[in-house]
């Protein structure tokens, strides 16, 4: 690309959003890595059955 191109995406790219919309998207965030707690709650968010739940904890 050249530097015109480069600049004119650039520009594009460093505007406001002038349009008004927006989506509010509601999300949870765990710490990264794998542990017991991390688990349990994806299990929870998941409705998954207790039987389900230990056979993670164990593997």
């Amino acid at each position: 690309m050249s530097n015109h191109q480069n600049k004119e995406i650039n520009e594009f790219l460093d505007k406001n959003y002038e349009f008004g919309f927006t989506t509010e998207i509601d999300s949870e965030t765990l710490p990264p890595g794998i542990n017991e707690d991390v688990i349990r709650v994806i299990s929870s968010k998941k409705n998954e059955p207790e039987f389900l739940l230990n056979w993670r904890l164990k593997a």
